[in-house]
């Protein structure tokens, strides 16, 4: 009975954490470039002031991990938040090309940390109260994170139709307040923080991360990450060409259907999980995705071509569930759990970034 008492209340804190940092984060989400262009930049000068967040990402991925490992998983989410109110504060305070760079790089830093973190964190709590990873909790955690960005993406775009920096003092003053409701909740729920250093015996040695690069499991995640990551820069760079520019679709309608998807697809992983293997879920996925991208480039009709977008993205949402299930069983047991995590976002990020040079 204990250990479901503590399975319920690490499951509860895993996704309310979720849903409370994603729903803020995002409602700037497809903000930025309006607030630009209202403030006077011209377009060609917004896709230079967004390449500062791939550059802040980069940087902060690279103390990321560590950081959390060495001083505290919560301490790195609380200053992640901090971090990327700041950037917000920038925005409001400076009306430029180079402080709305500087509050790009921010904000790539604030998400660097981030990422990986709240993961390593309930991974260890996991481990201490001998609860196995579960699939399940992990498809839960990504339908949170999707359904609070649909939601987030809906309140910051009806907040700027009010005021340009209305969804601005909107994500400012929740991730400000973040780290505050971080300790409430870790204090109600009677847990502490956690990294790997807690113990004399838990020292960094670089062997733990090579070992990690010898096993299964690593390699695994490394592929999804990079077919997650390549996909998802892929759609976020084109999909608004494609379906809105060329096929005339409406900007909100093809938004709400594919964020649909996605949370479907969570939901679907969620599902099957119980009962098909990883293996079997990964090999459905790559070979259901590739005839989906081989049929988009051989039709023409642009309702089909919607159709096989949203199956991409319904895939994409059961790969995302795969890769957070994933990552929790590669970094049961580990030490270095963070670091371990960024070295494969590091990885992942470089080689996304290559694919979409590549591209264009």
């Amino acid at each position: 009975m204990r250990l479901k008492s503590v399975s319920f209340k690490i499951a509860v804190l895993f996704l309310v954490f979720t849903a409370v940092f994603t729903l803020f984060r995002s409602s700037m989400s497809g903000i930025f470039s309006l607030f630009y262009a209202k403030n006077g930049i011209l377009d060609e000068n917004i896709s230079s002031i967004k390449s500062f967040q791939n550059i802040g990402i980069m940087f902060g991925l690279l103390p990321a991990g560590y950081l959390a490992d060495k001083v505290g998983r919560l301490k790195v989410l609380a200053l992640s938040s901090l971090i990327i109110a700041t950037s917000f504060f920038i925005l409001i305070l400076f009306r430029n090309f180079f402080f709305f760079s500087m509050a790009e790089l921010l904000y790539g830093i604030g998400l660097a940390l981030n990422s990986g973190t709240l993961l390593a964190y309930v991974t260890d709590l996991q481990e201490q109260n001998k609860i196995a990873p579960s699939s399940r909790l992990m498809g839960m955690q990504v339908i949170v994170l999707n359904l609070t960005t649909l939601i987030g993406g809906n309140i910051g775009t009806w907040l700027f139709g009010t005021k340009d920096t209305a969804p601005i003092w909107f994500a400012m003053l929740g991730l400000a307040l973040y780290p505050a409701f971080v300790w409430f909740m870790t204090s109600f729920l009677s847990f502490s923080d956690n990294r790997a250093f807690s113990k004399k015996k838990d020292k960094y040695n670089i062997k733990n991360i090579v070992g990690f690069f010898r096993k299964r499991n690593f390699w695994i995640l490394l592929l999804l990450n990079v077919g997650y990551d390549c996909g998802t820069q892929f759609i976020l760079i084109y999909w608004s060409i494609i379906y809105v520019e060329k096929l005339g679709f409406n900007l909100s309608l093809v938004y709400t259907l594919f964020m649909c998807a996605l949370i479907l697809g969570s939901v679907l992983f969620s599902k099957i999980s119980a009962f098909v293997n990883s293996k079997g879920i990964t090999l459905l996925n790559t070979g259901s995705m590739i005839g989906a991208f081989v049929l988009s480039g051989t039709i023409g009709n642009k309702y089909l071509l919607l159709f096989l977008f949203l199956l991409i993205e319904l895939l994409m949402g059961m790969m995302s569930g795969q890769i957070s299930a994933t990552s929790n069983e590669a970094i049961y047991g580990e030490s270095n759990k963070s670091t371990m995590l960024s070295t494969i976002f590091i990885y992942c990020r470089d080689l996304g970034q290559c694919f979409i040079i590549y591209k264009q």
